[in-house]
């Protein structure tokens, strides 16, 4: 084992302090607010909103809180940025022990175990009456993603989806038809070498996150995780170096052997995206939620982009999964305050505020009938970037590979994922890294399951 790996597994059996905070705030009795004034008893009530937007996203949270806030004559919602999206669930957990958490938290999708675990949330299902809300009326891959169990516990929010983008000055530059995206594994290695014949200097960018071996899981309808990928018990064990994980490794592989990858930093996003507006590397797989600043950027850099589905090892997607957050509502509150983001819940997730958020951002609306209104209006017509987002998310196929991993140590298995990105690229064999990528992601499960036992 490289000495990389073995710093690595050190690392790994000191990780799961978030974890080990849940199960205790699950004991705790700290649950529940004794405030009971309801919301038509007060004059009015402020809430915060923790989100982990920043940039044009997080500004366009803050205008949703503020337009809200305009309209209502009692409740005041403001927007908070807690920095990133594994900070935001931190510091909720920590404000719900506390007892003063805000009255609404987004929390990444990958954080869905986690805070169902800790029993610090109300399920949003049992929140909302039944007369106030229309579930059926939601994006089915959405709800199937956060629903565990039968049940919704958190109001899906900023769904997003893995995305290529691609340079189409560059395509017929390189003599490949624009109109003709790569499909497959073979199709992007095989654009790769006609685009740096034509002079640039790599084929492909992305981010090194773990999301995006998770959708080629998906996209391959192979399990991550066993119990049904989570979604019939605790996982125990993973199938990282399995057949569907050695395949994608070894793309990566012959890419780097290649020198056709502009490979970047964990979790490197911005990186990546300067790598495509710098037209370094044509192709760029990306977000859905960051449509508009791809198409601003490349334009910006003189060129002409187009998005089309993410490619896939044969070339036939079976789907992909859900990212971004959902919003849930903490426990230890008020009446009024639980009443009040309720309420913001139901006014954002309405056709008008999701179309809205979906034009402004690229992520999904929630609801179909802000597609169904986008479609009469001919916004993707106009904007047909947005249409292909969504043609690949209601493509899928209904299967618990496309539904999504439910895991609980999901940020310690997304850090092995990207550093076995980095031990690939550091010249470590596809098998010996996949091997000890198991190795670590089922003691970080065990570790994790344990705590939950206790």
């Amino acid at each position: 084992m490289s000495s990389y790996r073995q710093t690595r597994r050190s690392f790994v059996r000191r990780t799961g302090a978030t974890t080990a905070a849940i199960g205790a705030l699950a004991t705790a009795g700290c649950l529940g607010g004794d405030d009971e004034e309801g919301l038509d008893e007060v004059d009015s009530v402020e809430i915060e909103l923790w989100h982990g937007l920043s940039g044009d996203l997080g500004e366009e949270v803050s205008s949703l809180a503020e337009d809200f806030s305009d309209q209502s004559d009692t409740i005041t919602v403001e927007a908070v940025e807690q920095g990133s999206y594994r900070e935001t669930m931190n510091q909720t957990i920590n404000a719900v022990r506390s007892g003063e958490p805000p009255g609404i938290s987004q929390i990444f999708e990958v954080g869905t175990k986690t805070a169902l675990d800790s029993g610090a949330f109300v399920p949003i299902e049992e929140a909302i009456p039944e007369d106030r809300i229309d579930w059926d009326s939601f994006l089915v891959p959405v709800l199937d993603y956060y629903r565990i169990d039968g049940a919704l516990n958190s109001m899906p929010f900023n769904s997003s989806n893995a995305i290529m983008m691609y340079n189409r000055d560059a395509f017929s530059e390189a003599g490949i038809d624009p109109d003709s995206p790569p499909r497959s594994f073979q199709d992007v290695l095989d654009y790769s070498d006609q685009l740096m014949d034509a002079g640039y200097e790599y084929g492909i960018t992305w981010p090194n996150h773990s999301w995006f071996v998770e959708q080629w899981f998906a996209g391959q309808d192979s399990l991550l995780v066993n119990n049904d990928n989570g979604r019939d018990g605790d996982p125990t064990e993973t199938f990282i170096n399995e057949e569907a994980g050695t395949t994608i490794f070894e793309f990566i592989q012959e890419l780097m052997d290649k020198d056709a990858v502009l490979s970047t930093g964990i979790e490197a996003w911005g990186e990546a995206q300067q790598g495509f507006f710098t037209q370094e590397a044509p192709i760029v797989l990306y977000s859905t939620s960051s449509i508009n600043p791809m198409l601003q950027g490349a334009a910006d850099n003189d060129f002409e982009a187009s998005a089309a589905r993410l490619p896939v090892p044969g070339g036939e997607q079976a789907g992909v999964t859900i990212g971004g957050g959902s919003l849930w509502v903490p426990d230890e509150q008020g009446q009024a305050e639980e009443e009040a983001a309720i309420e913001f819940l139901l006014w954002l997730t309405e056709p008008e505020q999701q179309s809205r958020w979906h034009q402004n951002t690229g992520y999904f609306p929630v609801r179909e009938e802000s597609i169904e209104n986008l479609t009469e209006e001919g916004f993707y017509d106009e904007n047909p970037a947005f249409r292909v987002a969504l043609d690949q998310l209601e493509a899928d196929q209904d299967t618990s590979a496309t539904r999504g991993a439910v895991v609980g140590p999901f940020l310690d298995l997304r850090t092995t994922v990207a550093e076995s990105y980095v031990a690939i690229a550091d010249g470590d064999s596809v098998d010996e890294v996949l091997a000890d990528a198991k190795d670590e992601i089922d003691e970080a499960l065990e570790d994790y399951n344990e705590r939950q036992s206790e």
